[in-house]
């Protein structure tokens, strides 16, 4: 009697799926992406055939985004095994799929929302600022001239945002905007009365890098101001290499509050963008 052959078991269908990074170690270096915006999410599609590992451009405004395809040759009850002889072990626990590459780890959970995520083309859709979108004059945020204080988000694709204030003739009003403590974003203000430039700060002092308005308003009426990066002004449409943040900012007619000066900052060249942990994970 001939033994019927054993029915060839298919792991692929346990881990086919699209997932978003929760966490990752690679490197040694340890990023929680559950805690971060879309904007910044590491996404990976597994199908039969293909591992398709999707980050979003580094700029965050391109309508394009960076792709890794690995062709999967095999998958075993713990591995996933490419055509290129690569292969990366994989784990699923409590509806978490966890892949490992030596001491690399990341864990997945299921992406049940469209693919790619709006705010990965369009910066008006950055999920971190409820202001967006306020990239035009018609668009601008009213801002109160009574001292409100209000949290805002600088991309990195020539990214300005626009306010729009009442202002009462006579009156000395205080325009600031303050980076986020680790950001290291370099803020511009640029205020406007209808189309003509009225006045514009990029530093405070040699020490602070945050820009101040102190301004005399003449007639009244609604004017606005924008805030840019200083790169985007010194070399717009080349932002590969800019930061990107979180800011304050503020309209007041009183002395804005005192701050402690950080050490002297002498403006350098931009930094080198680090390798990023995407590309390592599959290296």
């Amino acid at each position: 009697m001939v033994a019927c052959e054993d029915a060839t078991i298919d792991y692929t269908s346990d881990i086919v799926g699209i997932y978003i990074v929760e966490t990752a170690v690679v490197d040694g270096i340890t990023t929680s992406y559950g805690t971060l915006p879309i904007e910044e999410a590491w996404i990976i599609d597994i199908t039969t055939d293909n591992l398709l590992s999707y980050v979003n451009e580094v700029n965050l405004c391109d309508s394009t985004f960076i792709l890794d395809a690995r062709v999967i040759d095999v998958v075993t009850d713990t591995s996933i095994v490419f055509t290129d002889d690569t292969d990366l072990y994989y784990s699923v626990e409590d509806g978490k799929l966890t892949l490992f590459n030596d001491d690399d780890v990341i864990v997945l959970v299921g992406y049940g929302s469209d693919f790619p995520p709006p705010a990965w083309s369009d910066p008006q859709f950055l999920t971190n600022d409820i202001y967006e979108p306020d990239s035009s004059l018609s668009l601008a945020t009213r801002i109160s001239a009574a001292g409100a204080i209000q949290t805002h988000y600088s991309a990195v694709c020539d990214d300005e945002d626009f306010f729009i204030f009442e202002a009462l003739s006579g009156t000395v009003y205080i325009i600031e905007a303050e980076a986020a403590a680790g950001t290291g974003i370099d803020l511009t203000l640029s205020l406007y009365s209808s189309d003509s430039l009225v006045a514009y700060n990029d530093d405070q002092t040699t020490s602070n890098i945050d820009p101040k308005l102190e301004w005399s308003c003449l007639v009244s009426g609604d004017y606005y101001f924008i805030v840019k990066k200083y790169w985007d002004y010194l070399d717009p449409g080349n932002s590969e290499d800019d930061k990107k943040g979180a800011y304050t900012v503020s309209v007041d007619v009183t002395k804005g509050l005192l701050k402690t000066p950080p050490p002297e900052i002498i403006k350098l060249h931009r930094p080198v963008q680090k390798t990023r942990l995407f590309h390592k994970f599959f290296d």
